[in-house]
């Protein structure tokens, strides 16, 4: 086999392979997150840290993160709101005349707004109701992995050494037969 055959069939085994290993991990990963959210569920857990078979230090951790609240704003509404209250933060572009809210002040007023009990958006300064904001349903939770410092290597050691056994973790489907 020549020089170029070998590393194009490498490239290509390589490719099939983390295919594989992306199906295996999303799967993995969708079974993971929906267990902590169960157990944050059952006893308020947010935090699991990962070991690894030999190694007593933790070589990541999964985090869940509750999604906040979000809002959908009435662009025309909100618009018309700042002329009418704050017109000093509307400016008009250039060379096309067209109205917007400055940003800073956008990013200000959506940032201290409130949702009252009965779901009633206001200004969390003034108290003002918002009649172009609503709320959101929020995503379902959410988690991040974070590797510790370290935490990749010695995943790659416990794989060298034979602590994590690829096949174990990585369950290639089976040939199809014909």
């Amino acid at each position: 086999m020549s020089a170029v055959q070998q590393r194009t069939m490498r490239a290509v085994v390589l490719k099939a392979l983390m295919d594989e290993v992306r199906k295996a991990y999303d799967v993995a990963r969708a079974e993971a997150d929906g267990s902590l959210v169960e157990l944050n569920a059952e006893l308020g857990v947010t935090t699991i840290e990962v070991r690894l078979p030999g190694y007593g230090a933790a070589v990541a951790q999964v985090t869940l993160t509750e999604p906040k609240t979000g809002f959908v704003v009435d662009e025309a509404g909100f618009l018309a709101y700042c002329k009418q209250e704050h017109p000093s933060e509307v400016q008009a572009t250039v060379p096309a005349p067209v109205e917007l809210v400055r940003p800073a002040f956008r990013k200000a007023l959506l940032a201290r707004m409130k949702v009252e009990q009965d779901g009633t958006v206001v200004d969390g300064e003034t108290g003002r109701v918002l009649d172009f904001v609503e709320v959101a349903e929020p995503p379902p939770p959410s988690t991040t992995l974070t590797f510790k410092k370290g935490g990749r290597e010695e995943v790659a050691s416990a794989y060298r050494d034979g602590r994590l056994a690829l096949p174990d973790l990585l369950t290639l489907p089976a040939a199809e037969q014909e």
